[in-house]
């Protein structure tokens, strides 16, 4: 009977766990606007010291040229990819939906939508510039996995290397009494790294901002002379 009574009692709590843990994650959202802590210059990111990388990872850091492999060198209407849009230096929305968030940033006009359904990614996902990406509440925090990158590198503009297998962790919270918004994004890709590492970065609160249809420059290709009359009529649209 006393085996009995425990398996009761523990069923009992485990349900009363899982019931405020429902109804915590039902209480959380981060939906609004945020605003990068600078508005010129770069935004301030947290990183490792020394990357730890394999062999593989340390020659694609070696050959990473920004002017042949950073297509927004020149085109500024270069669509945009996970995971670098997340150091973008532009606002971004959050939007909290019954089964999934949706992510947006001024830059690029681009949108992510991230999956909260429980559910897990298929092997046959397609790679996309956004990668498939699903999310979970632990506890106050939003962790957001992603995998199926089509990306090269990690940020845009450095040459630090991202392959098809990585998956990259993000994890959103605010601390307390604050309402800006920290991210740490975690590492795993084995083929550039011998181990993961952390990166990140915060946005700040901004409840009165809105964002803005972006408006884009392409200069066309390096080795062409730039259309002048193109130029002056996109930076007076600007």
């Amino acid at each position: 009977m006393k085996l009995i009574f425990f398996a009761i009692f523990i069923n009992c709590i485990m349900h009363a766990t899982a019931t405020a843990q429902a109804r915590l994650d039902a209480n959380l959202d981060f939906s609004g606007v945020y605003a990068p802590p600078v508005f010129v210059g770069t935004v301030p990111v947290s990183e490792p010291d020394i990357y730890p990388f394999t062999t593989e990872g340390q020659r694609a850091f070696n050959a990473y040229d920004p002017l042949d492999d950073s297509p927004n060198q020149t085109n500024d209407c270069s669509p945009d990819l996970m995971p670098g849009i997340l150091w973008s230096n532009s606002p971004m929305q959050i939007l909290r939906e019954k089964d999934q968030i949706i992510i947006s940033y001024e830059r690029g006009n681009t949108t992510r939508i991230i999956l909260m359904n429980g559910l897990s990614s298929s092997e046959d996902q397609p790679y996309t510039d956004l990668g498939h990406s699903l999310g979970r509440w632990a506890g106050n925090i939003l962790t957001i996995e992603t995998t199926h990158l089509s990306s090269k590198n990690i940020r845009n503009n450095r040459g630090y290397p991202i392959s098809p297998d990585a998956q990259v962790t993000e994890r959103y919270w605010r601390e307390l009494g604050d309402n800006n918004l920290q991210m740490e994004l975690v590492i795993n890709d084995p083929v550039n790294y011998t181990q993961t590492f952390t990166l990140g970065r915060k946005w700040i609160w901004a409840p009165y901002e809105e964002l803005q249809e972006y408006e884009c420059i392409n200069l066309g290709p390096r080795d062409q002379t730039p259309d002048i009359d193109e130029l002056t009529r996109m930076l007076e649209n600007l």
